[in-house]
């Protein structure tokens, strides 16, 4: 037998107590019943109750009728879904359609049949709940299939791919498979310069090339998006031709690039000889095979064989012993010295990890930092050298020894971790450390992977005071934007940027202006894989004094470093002799075709730019091909002819320039300006939006970024509107008679008139807005201001067209004119309709 607690709850909301009794003596065996007397009450209630089944509400309440219930139900997310059976005494049809469209989920008279309303609001709750468990069901089926889905490529996932392959293979233990990996070249530089939108439609065409294949091959298979841009397939193997599978990917590739990026298949395949095998291992086999043949210009298609069987076994045997070496400490950190080439101080160290192995000695890090990667073993090492960085640090602090910061390593894994940055700061805690002393160093890579998780995550170490430096910095792909919109302290470029072509006059430029772009923006840099004198040298010149490398020393034993840091000149700031300064700036960036990479391809017409406060010169430092041809001129007629950017600005369009540079130099925030120019060589003129940012302050010289935009189309189409709309208004104004436009939003406020108005009763703009208050209704002889109201607000109850009554209208000396009135519904932006109406004097 069902307790009070477990019945569905009834509220009954009606005036007439009678009529409360009845319904409470109906429902009242089965159904926990509640009560409302009027409008108000109910609303109240269905408030406080926690889930009410249904509502039987009396369409006659004091207060608030069940109408007006309906309406507040109707805004409310959670009323809203209550069924609702009006109760009424009024047998007439037109009320019953009026409480349906209101929202009722039904409607009964009264008198009503106890066992007909006990019935009706059983079968009621009973939809309901059959509906709510279909839709918690088809809830349920979606969360499956999102669970298994790729949500950029519409395939598989990883974990469902390693589900459902593992079901195939069993399903056919006779039949032979095998496993297709491939990639997409340089997806990465695809996305950085395209943007990551190109990028995800372009794995979902790829989606869309698996479902395609399934259809015109007949082979039993799976499919999915493995990660990043690794695609896997197993299918049989009876039939299958490596050959023909790199063909068909090349024809496909080939059909879908409609921009300039090259692409080249490479596939991995593995014979699956053991269907019991994990199909992550299957996986890994064919990415070995695929890797083998990465740098290989003439190679397609690689199976795995025995040789990488050994490189995989190798890893294995890493794999079983990392547990054991952390807990043995085989884990030794290695400090690289950083120096201020300039001044030749120590400035800070690296730490590096080297496994110092019982039985093999040194094994250096690119063997097995790159598995503890892909399996997750590397947040513990991390966290590891983090702790023994800590506890020398803290040596060297109750030792009274010399103190420089130390970076360390956080791992794209550590960024998923939610406690990274309490488990930092406990550290530091535990071993009374300042944040300034210890680094954290995040490859360029994560930032460009894990955008939106990893910028939260460094705001929040920075807000402890603690360091970031962006590492590895063009060992990627990376974009100079990047520069300005990642949260970072030191940028860490790698030397590898550029190879030995660094004295080459392109790649130096390039290397020069990543330097200046990010001294720009308040960025210091650090060079690191300094080999020689030469290259120091060079970094020197182009203002990146903060280097370290083999030049310096290789990474040294922690001994070995205190032995150093004892003889050594010490500074605990890497940015003791940082200068935002711009001297020689003339030559700022003179960059050649490596620009386009850094500069031109990822944003429209732009330039850095030197201001002039006390001489008013406009000089570019920096301009990019877009920007001349927005002003008319190529870059050779630039460089020959201009002296300053205002020679294209003369005039009014000049003050408009300077008053918005000299505008971001006080506000300190982005500001525009919009001009009307005529480019060289050019006959029509030209509207242009002008927006720029300051970057930095050298004396009374401003730097500032200048972007460009064309806006002649938009603008003179908002100037034709403005002349269409001047058209129109002379038209109206025309018109011998008087137009008014009400809204009756805002009872009856006029919100336009046509000069009719003043000629026929002498009231002008401003005895509108003041004696008249806007108020139409005050315009009609008192005797007729009921008769009119009533008129026009029928077009409010759905009329369309008031036909032309004569009414007396007051004139401004008081006097009045008889008229006729004739209104039509206006409909206007705002999502409801005014009314137009036309006056003429019949007198």
């Amino acid at each position: 037998m069902d307790t009070g607690m477990s019945k569905k709850t009834i509220l009954i909301a009606d005036d007439a107590e009678p009529n409360r009794l009845l319904l409470k003596k109906i429902f009242g065996a089965e159904y926990c019943v509640e009560e409302a007397v009027n409008g108000l009450e109910t609303l109240e209630k269905l408030r406080e109750l926690p889930d009410v089944a249904v509502l039987i509400l009396d369409i006659m309440m004091p207060k608030l009728d069940g109408f007006g219930v309906l309406e507040a139900m109707k805004k409310d997310e959670h009323l809203r879904m209550i069924p609702t059976v009006m109760i009424t005494a009024n047998n007439e049809e037109d009320i019953q359609i009026k409480a349906l469209s209101y929202g009722a989920t039904d409607v009964m008279t009264k008198p009503f049949s106890p066992l007909i309303i006990l019935h009706r609001i059983k079968n009621i709750m009973a939809r309901k709940e059959s509906e709510k468990l279909a839709e918690q069901n088809r809830a349920f089926k979606m969360e499956l299939r999102l669970m298994d889905t790729d949500e950029k490529s519409g395939l598989f996932n990883k974990n469902a791919f390693h589900r459902y392959t593992a079901k195939m293979l069993q399903k056919y233990p006779d039949k032979k498979f095998v496993l297709i990996r491939w990639d997409i070249d340089n997806f990465k530089v695809y996305n950085d310069w395209f943007g990551t939108e190109a990028g995800d439609a372009y794995l979902k065409k790829i989606g869309d090339f698996f479902q395609k294949y399934e259809e015109k091959n007949a082979s039993i298979k799976t499919y999915a998006r493995y990660d990043a841009d690794h695609f896997v397939c197993c299918q049989e193997a009876e039939g299958f031709d490596p050959e023909d599978i790199t063909k068909i990917i090349d024809d496909y590739m080939t059909d879908l690039k409609t921009i300039d990026f090259e692409y080249t298949s490479r596939v991995g395949l593995y014979l699956i000889t053991d269907p019991n095998l994990d199909v992550a291992l299957m996986c890994d086999r064919a990415l070995l095979a695929l890797r083998s043949i990465k740098d290989s210009y003439g190679k397609r298609y690689a199976w795995f064989d025995d040789s990488m069987r050994e490189t995989l076994l190798e890893q294995q045997e890493i794999l079983n012993e990392m547990e054991l070496a952390l807990k043995d400490g085989q884990f030794i950190p290695y400090l690289q010295p950083q120096y201020n080439y300039e001044t030749g101080k120590l400035v800070g160290a690296e730490a590096l990890v080297r496994w110092e192995h019982p039985r093999k000695g040194t094994i250096i890090p690119n063997r097995f930092i790159p598995l503890f990667e892909r399996n997750g073993f590397i947040s513990r090492l991390d966290e590891y050298m983090w702790e023994q960085i800590c506890i020398i640090l803290k040596r060297w602090q109750d030792s009274a020894m010399p103190l420089v910061p130390i970076s360390v390593n956080v791992s794209r894994r550590d960024i998923y971790n939610p406690h990274l940055v309490e488990n930092i700061v406990t550290l530091l805690s535990k071993y009374n450390l300042e944040p300034s002393l210890l680094h954290l160093e995040i490859t360029e890579s994560a930032y460009t992977q894990n955008a939106e998780q990893l910028v939260n995550t460094v705001n929040l170490l920075r807000n402890h005071g603690l360091e970031v430096h962006m590492d590895d910095f063009g060992s990627g792909y990376s974009s100079l934007n990047m520069l300005q919109n990642v949260p970072v302290d030191i940028l860490k470029l790698d030397m590898k940027f550029m190879g030995n072509d660094y004295k080459n006059e392109r790649s130096g430029n390039v290397l020069n202006a990543v330097v200046r772009m990010a001294t720009a923006l308040r960025l210091p840099v650090l060079a690191e894989g300094v080999e020689t004198k030469e290259q120091a040298d060079f970094l020197k010149s182009i203002g990146c004094l903060l280097m370290q490398g083999y030049f310096f020393s290789r990474p040294m034993m922690i001994a070995d470093f205190e032995a150093l840091l004892g003889m050594s000149k010490t500074t605990s700031s890497l940015n003791e002799g940082f200068v935002e300064s711009f001297e020689g700036s003339v030559d700022f960036l003179n960059f050649t075709c490596q620009s386009t990479l850094l500069f031109n391809r990822f944003i429209g017409g732009a330039a850095v730019v030197e201001y002039d406060s006390e001489n008013k010169t406009l000089i570019a430092i920096r301009i990019n091909d877009r920007f001349l041809a927005e002003i008319g001129i190529n870059r050779t007629a630039y460089m020959e002819r201009v002296q300053s950017l205002f020679d294209f600005y003369e005039g009014d369009n000049k003050k408009l320039v300077i008053s918005m540079l000299e505008e971001a130099i006080k506000s300190g925030e982005e500001t525009f300006c919009e001009i009307m120019a005529k480019p060289k060589e050019q006959e029509d003129f030209r509207w242009f939006k002008l927006q720029t940012r300051l970057l930095v302050t050298s004396a009374c010289k401003y730097f500032f970024y200048v972007a460009i935009k064309n806006i002649t189309e938009a603008k003179c189409k908002v100037l034709e509107d403005e002349r269409k709309v001047q058209r129109l208004t002379d038209l109206i104004n025309s018109i011998p008679n008087a137009v008014i436009e009400l809204d009756f939003s805002k009872d009856m406020e006029v919100v336009y008139h046509n000069n009719g108005v003043s000629e026929m009763f002498g009231y002008t703009k401003k005895d509108i807005e003041e004696r008249l208050d806007k108020n139409f209704l005050l315009f009609i002889h008192p005797e007729d201001r009921g008769e009119v109201k009533e008129n026009l607000q029928s077009l409010s109850r759905g009329k369309n067209k008031v036909p032309g009554e004569k009414y007396r209208l007051i004139c401004k000396d008081g006097s009045y004119r008889w008229a006729r009135i004739t209104g039509r519904v206006m409909p206007t932006e705002q999502n409801h309709s005014n009314v137009c109406i036309l006056i003429e004097v019949v007198e």
